[in-house]
C-alpha cells in the first residue's frame, strides 16, 4: 500500500429482515481527499550498504499486526502455511553498482519539469502530485490501475478469491476482541454489539463466543533488488507496514486500522489478515510497498521522518535512484544498476533531470530549451493554447486525457431541518432535478474551461469506465424539454416577469449555489450555471467560501453540514464505482439520530430504497463475484434517472512531451504521468 488505501469500508445495518450495506469513509480520509480536490481545479551521495544477513525462512511467520484474541475455527486450506517460493537466482551479471565517485554514462537523458518541489520523498511523507510522481521512479509500483482496472507489476499477480490466494476463514470471536461490527465500525466486542455472523445473520453479542468471517490474502513480490544490491524481501514490506502503523509517523488509513495482522510467509510473500467482519472490496490493495529494513530499521522513528536516507536520497527498488540534489529546484536521478528488469533493457533511459517550478514560468520562455517533458501538475487546461502553438512548430506533442476527478453540482434534496425551513422544498421532485440538469449547458463549460477536451458526465463514473451501462439514461442540454418539465412540476411564471414561482407559496424560484473561493474553475462553473438558469426562469445567487470553511466538518460547515441549496465541488472517480456516495446510511448528520456522521459522503440528503437495495447488494459482493457488476450498473442507472446531483465533467490531465520521446502514456486512472517511467525511451 504505497499511499492511503483507496479502499472504502463495507458497512451494514439491518431494517427488519433486510440488511443494507454502505460505504463509510475512513476517519479524515474524505476530508483530506476533498482538500486535494479543491486544489486540482492537489547534498550528499547515497552510501553503499551491504545486506544485513538476516534471511527470512520460508516457514517463518512474524506477526506484525494486532490479533483479535479469537480462536481459529477453520484455517483456510487453500492458502498454504509454507509458501513455495519461485527460485530466486538474483540478477546475473549486474552492472557495476553506483558509488559516490562513479555514475553510468548519460547516454539517454530526459529532463522533466514539474510543478512544485515536494518537501520530502519519504514514502509516508508528502502527498503532493510531484512526490507521488517521483515515487513512481524510486519505488517499483506493486500494481497499476490503468483504464480503471488493476494490473500486477511489482507483485507476481493480483490476489483473487477465484485463485484461492484470497479466502474467507471462520474465526471465533469473544469479548474484548477488535472487529468490524454490523454497521461497519471498528469496535471492541462487548455486550450489545451487533455483528454479522459467519452464517450471514446479524446477531447481538451477549457474551457467548460467535463465529465470524475473516478475510485472508497472500501477496508475492517480484524478485526486486534495492539500488545497493540487497534483495527486496517480505520483511521489507512488513517493516513498511510497521512504520505506517506507528503513531509517530502519523500516517493512518483504513488499510492499517482494519488490519489484524501482516505477517511474513516466505522470502517474498506476505499475508494480510483483516479484522473479523471486514468485507473489503479492494482487499487486493492491502499490501505495503517495501522499504529497506536493512538500512532503516535501526534509525529511531523520530529521526527517520527527517533522515536523508528517507527524504532526500532513498534507496530504490524501482527503475531510478536519486543521485544528487543539484539545488532546491533540481535533482538528478540515474538508472538503478540493480533494477530487476534490467535484463529486459529497462529502464531504457540512463538519467533523469527533474526541475521544479511553476508551469507558467516554464511556458514564459521557450520550454523546449529547458524541458523534455512538462508533467501533469505543472500544466492546466488554460495552458493549452500556448502548448498547441508550440506543437504546431513541431516542438511539442500535447497529451490530454479525462482526469480521475469529476466536477458536479449537488442538490440539497434534504438539508438539515433548520435550513430546510427557510425555503420551499425545491429539489424533492425528481422532475425539477432533471429539468435543471437539462438546463445546464455542460458542453459550454467543457469547451470554455478545458478547450473542449474533458469528458461530459452522466453519472459518477465516466463513459470510459468498464462498469458504465450501455443503456444509461443521459440528459442532454435541452431548454425546451427543461422548461416543459418545470411547467409540469407546477413551477410557473405567474407574474410574467421571467421568474418561476413555487405553486404552493408563490415564492419566486431563487436558489443559492456555493463553492470554494480558491478555485477559479469552480467559480466560473457557477457563473455559467447562473447564466444558464435564467433561460429556465430560475434566479441563482452565487457565493463562495474559503476551503477551510466550505469543507469543514458538519454541522458547522455548509457542505458537510447539509446547509445549502446547490453545492459545486469534486469527487474522485475511483477504479471501483462509489455508489456509497449517495447511499442513505451515508447521509451526513449526527450518528445518534441515525445518520452517517458529519464526515460522511452523502451531503445531498437524498434517499432511495431502490438505490439502497442495488447499491447495498453491490457493496455486499466482491469484485468478480456473482451479481457484483449487475448491481453496480443498476445503481448507476437509478442515479442517472433520479439525479441527486448534476454530473458535469471530468477534470483534464495535461502534459507536453518532446516528439522524440517514446512510450509516454497519460492515463485517466493512474495518479501521475510517471507511472510507466521504466518504459520511457528516446528515439535515436
Amino acid at each position: 500500500m504505497d499511499r492511503p488505501s483507496r479502499a472504502l469500508v463495507l458497512n451494514g445495518r439491518k431494517h427488519g429482515q433486510e440488511i443494507i450495506f454502505s460505504l463509510k469513509f475512513c476517519h479524515t480520509t474524505s476530508l483530506l481527499l476533498l482538500a486535494l480536490l479543491f486544489l486540482i481545479a492537489c547534498v550528499e551521495k547515497p552510501q553503499t550498504e551491504t545486506p544485513n544477513g538476516n534471511e527470512v525462512e520460508s516457514s517463518s511467520e512474524e506477526t506484525v499486526g494486532e490479533g483479535t484474541g479469537g480462536h481459529v475455527a477453520g484455517e483456510p486450506e487453500n492458502i498454504k502455511e509454507n509458501v513455495a517460493e519461485p527460485k530466486q537466482d538474483g540478477p546475473a551479471e549486474l552492472q557495476e553498482a553506483a558509488s559516490s565517485t562513479s555514475t553510468p554514462p548519460a547516454q539517454k537523458e530526459v529532463v522533466i519539469c514539474m510543478g512544485g518541489q515536494p518537501p520530502d520523498l519519504f514514502l509516508y511523507g508528502d502527498e503532493t502530485l510531484a512526490a507521488t510522481a517521483l515515487r513512481h521512479a524510486i519505488y517499483e509500483n506493486l500494481f497499476t490501475t490503468v483504464g480503471y482496472a488493476y494490473q500486477a507489476q511489482g507483485l507476481e499477480k493480483m490476489p483473487s478469491l477465484a485463485d484461492n490466494d484470497a479466502v474467507f476463514k471462520t474465526v471465533i470471536v469473544k469479548e474484548g476482541d477488535r472487529l468490524i461490527d454490523a454497521a461497519g465500525n471498528l469496535v471492541t466486542l462487548v455486550d450489545g454489539v451487533m455483528v454479522n455472523s459467519a452464517d450471514g445473520e446479524v446477531v447481538k453479542f451477549d457474551g457467548t463466543p460467535i463465529k465470524m468471517e475473516q478475510l485472508v490474502v497472500d501477496f508475492s513480490f517480484q524478485p526486486m533488488v534495492w539500488s545497493d544490491g540487497t534483495p527486496v524481501t517480505a520483511e521489507d514490506s512488513a517493516f513498511s507496514f510497521r512504520l505506517a502503523a506507528d503513531p509517530q509517523i502519523a500516517f493512518r488509513s483504513n488499510g492499517v486500522t482494519h488490519t489484524e495482522s501482516y505477517v511474513v510467509k516466505g522470502e517474498r510473500t506476505v499475508r494480510w489478515t483483516g479484522l473479523p467482519g471486514l468485507k473489503d472490496q479492494t482487499y487486493f490493495e492491502n499490501v505495503w510497498s517495501p522499504l529497506p529494513s536493512h538500512q532503516l530499521a535501526d534509525i529511531p522513528i523520530d529521526d527517520l521522518k527527517h533522515a536523508e536516507e528517507t527524504n532526500k536520497l532513498p534507496l530504490s527498488s524501482g527503475p531510478f535512484v536519486v543521485r544528487e540534489w543539484v539545488s532546491e529546484n533540481e535533482l538528478v536521478m540515474d538508472r538503478n544498476p540493480h533494477y530487476y528488469l534490467q535484463n529486459e533493457g529497462l529502464p531504457a533511459v540512463n538519467r533523469l533531470i527533474v526541475r521544479f517550478g511553476n508551469g507558467e514560468d516554464f511556458l514564459a520562455g521557450d520550454p523546449a530549451e529547458t524541458c523534455d517533458i512538462l508533467a501533469d501538475g505543472a500544466l492546466r487546461a488554460g495552458n493549452l493554447p500556448l502548448l498547441e502553438m508550440a506543437a504546431e512548430k513541431g516542438n511539442w506533442e500535447v497529451l490530454t486525457v479525462p482526469g480521475d476527478v469529476f466536477e458536479h453540482i449537488a442538490f440539497g434534496v434534504n438539508p438539515v431541518e433548520e435550513y430546510a425551513e427557510r425555503r420551499p422544498d425545491w429539489f424533492e421532485d425528481v422532475q425539477v432535478r432533471q429539468a435543471l440538469t437539462m438546463c445546464t449547458d455542460r458542453q459550454r463549460m467543457i469547451q470554455e474551461l478545458t478547450d473542449g477536451r474533458a469528458e461530459l458526465l452522466h453519472a459518477y463514473v465516466p463513459a470510459s469506465h468498464p462498469m458504465y451501462p450501455d443503456d444509461l439514461e443521459e440528459w442532454e442540454y435541452d431548454l425546451e424539454g427543461a422548461n416543459a418539465l418545470l411547467d409540469e412540476a407546477g413551477y410557473l411564471d405567474f407574474s410574467e416577469d421571467g421568474r418561476r414561482q413555487d405553486v404552493n407559496s408563490g415564492v419566486p424560484m431563487t436558489i443559492t449555489l456555493g463553492t470554494n473561493s480558491e478555485s477559479s474553475l469552480r467559480l466560473r462553473i457557477t457563473e455559467i450555471f447562473q447564466e444558464n438558469m435564467v433561460d429556465c426562469g430560475i434566479a441563482v445567487e452565487r457565493y463562495d467560501l474559503p476551503a477551510g470553511s466550505w469543507y469543514a466538518e458538519g454541522p458547522i460547515g455548509r457542505l458537510f453540514g447539509r446547509r445549502f441549496d446547490l453545492a459545486e465541488f469534486a469527487w474522485l472517480a475511483r477504479p471501483l464505482p462509489d455508489c456509497g456516495l449517495y447511499f442513505s446510511a451515508n447521509i451526513t448528520g449526527p450518528e445518534e439520530f441515525g445518520f452517517g456522521g458529519w464526515q460522511n459522503a452523502n451531503v445531498t440528503g437524498w434517499s432511495s430504497d431502490e438505490f439502497d437495495a442495488a447499491c447495498g447488494e453491490a457493496l455486499h459482493s466482491l469484485p468478480g463475484g456473482v451479481g457484483y457488476k449487475e448491481k453496480q450498473q443498476e445503481s448507476l442507472r437509478i442515479f442517472a434517472r433520479e439525479l441527486p446531483a448534476i454530473p458535469l465533467f471530468t477534470n483534464l490531465k495535461v502534459a507536453a512531451v518532446r516528439p522524440e520521446l517514446q512510450n509516454i502514456v497519460l492515463d485517466s486512472s493512474q495518479p501521475s504521468l510517471l507511472w510507466n517511467i521504466s518504459q520511457w525511451d528516446v528515439e535515436e
